[in-house]
């Protein structure tokens, strides 16, 4: 044990700092055995941990107990704490109208499909790739796992991928998605979320007018960090050209500019806006916004 850093067992300090974590309902001391016993929301058993052990993680964390129990739950799974990720952010287009005009119990089982769908393409855990996700409402978010393992082409690979199944779920159902993969971190503690990659794509999917999903320039600079420079290399292979196109992005304000955007995968129907958009979604009104969306979903 290094002495140099040692936080007393008492439970009044920990509790203090365990307590501020929304999943945290209760900590324990055992003073004689010097042990902590961590009470979690949703979990039989509780989480235990030694003085020793404490201590060893102040070292790593030069003394800072805060730290030290974001490291701890974050090992255990209590909350999600990933850095330098990537996180893409889908929104569904029209869905208040579409909630308005449908009734119920149908508007419940159309969403429950597309929803099923989604976790299906979402649900990756193997080898170093990991990816999570989250619905909100009218919102699909999927983050990659960087505690499993940095980003690497294998986990860019599976992640893109995944978002341009997403996007043919999506429209195949007739929700049109709109949407942005945004880098950065995502902290997630029960219900509250703190996640800067999440308010990096959000503000990207909105500026768009099209039906599609951008890379943010945050995004490809960290792709571009973790791929040592090779991000046009890799990008450019035929094993990403179903999924990843690079070309000009129609903005609202206006403007064009090139940029990288995920490619539904398999979608290329020349009456694909006929075919797929619902009812609720305003052709004549979003004309531009179809007309812009024809190289996702009507060409190869």
């Amino acid at each position: 044990m290094r002495t140099e850093y040692t936080y007393s067992i008492d439970v009044c300090k920990w509790e203090k700092v365990f307590s501020q974590f929304r999943q945290i309902e209760s900590v324990r001391v055992d003073s004689a055995k010097e042990l902590l016993y961590v009470t979690v929301k949703d979990r039989q058993d509780s989480l235990r941990i030694t003085r020793e052990e404490l201590d060893d993680i102040l070292y790593k964390f030069n003394g800072n107990p805060k730290e030290v129990v974001t490291s701890y739950l974050k090992k255990n799974g209590v909350i999600v704490y990933y850095q330098n990720t990537l996180v893409a952010y889908f929104d569904i287009i029209g869905y208040s109208s579409f909630i308005e005009k449908e009734p119920i119990e149908e508007a419940i089982r159309k969403t429950s499909t597309l929803f099923n769908e989604t976790e299906n393409s979402a649900r990756t855990d193997i080898h170093a790739v990991k990816l999570d996700h989250w619905i909100l409402s009218d919102t699909i978010i999927i983050v990659v796992d960087t505690n499993r393992h940095s980003l690497f082409s294998g986990s860019l690979e599976v992640f893109l991928a995944t978002c341009s199944m997403i996007m043919n779920d999506g429209m195949r159902n007739r929700f049109p998605l709109r949407g942005a993969v945004g880098g950065g971190d995502f902290y997630k503690d029960g219900e509250v979320m703190v996640i800067s990659a999440l308010v990096d794509a959000a503000s990207y999917e909105k500026k768009q007018e099209w039906l599609g999903a951008v890379l943010t320039p945050k995004a490809l600079k960290l792709v571009d960090k973790e791929l040592k420079g090779e991000t046009r290399i890799v990008f450019s292979s035929e094993k990403f050209n179903s999924f990843v196109r690079y070309g000009e992005i129609p903005w609202k304000n206006g403007e064009s500019n090139k940029a990288y955007y995920i490619k539904p995968f398999g979608m290329a129907e020349a009456d694909w806006a006929h075919k797929y958009l619902p009812d609720y979604f305003d052709k004549a009104k979003k004309k531009e916004m179809i007309n812009n969306s024809n190289r996702l979903y009507a060409q190869e």
